[in-house]
């Protein structure tokens, strides 16, 4: 009886080191993520584009609203937000690759109805388009630590720790004071 129970306690004190050995499988996937994206930022040419926001953020086209965008504007855009893979998650284009029809996007908003909206959860797009005027068009890189995180959003296309790339044109902006005018 004795004999069972030491090695009953051996087994029970090999598994228990074997388990604190083995991998986060957290950590394990947000490792993954950080090598893809650097892999990404490194062949895209983008390491100089690092914000201090934690956001890769690259203008293509400067816009020329009167001003920079701040909390409280009202947008409206048109964008495609895919996965590092190329894989669509968001999008305001067509299966042709139109836009017809712009999102409204609040910056910084703190209404539930609102923020209940995928896209409007992405804290990394609202730092991005503070960077922007009207008319602008840009390319950024969201970490998950910006976007969703270890939230496992499968059911909407995004997978645990996934790096969001965005290409946003802001065509229109009201700022708080011209959304009173309204």
């Amino acid at each position: 009886m004795r004999q069972y129970l030491y090695i009953l306690g051996l087994i029970f004190m090999l598994s228990g080191i074997y388990t604190s050995c083995k991998t986060n499988t957290l950590d394990a996937l947000h490792e993954d993520e950080v090598t893809a994206r650097d892999k990404y930022i490194k062949d895209k040419k983008l390491t100089d584009f690092l914000d201090t926001s934690g956001i890769y953020f690259k203008d293509s086209i400067v816009g020329t609203g009167d001003s920079i965008i701040t909390s409280g504007y009202k947008l409206k855009l048109n964008f495609k937000i895919t996965l590092l893979d190329g894989t669509v998650v968001f999008t305001t284009e067509d299966k042709y690759g139109h836009n017809y029809e712009e999102y409204t996007f609040y910056v910084d908003a703190t209404s539930t109805a609102i923020n209940q909206a995928y896209v409007q959860q992405i804290a990394g797009l609202h730092k991005g388009l503070k960077k922007m005027r009207a008319g602008g068009y840009a390319l950024m890189v969201i970490p998950s630590e910006l976007a969703f995180k270890a939230v496992d959003n499968s059911s909407i296309g995004v997978p645990r720790f996934s790096t969001l790339l965005v290409k946003v044109y802001v065509k229109s902006g009201l700022s708080p004071y011209q959304q009173r005018q309204e």
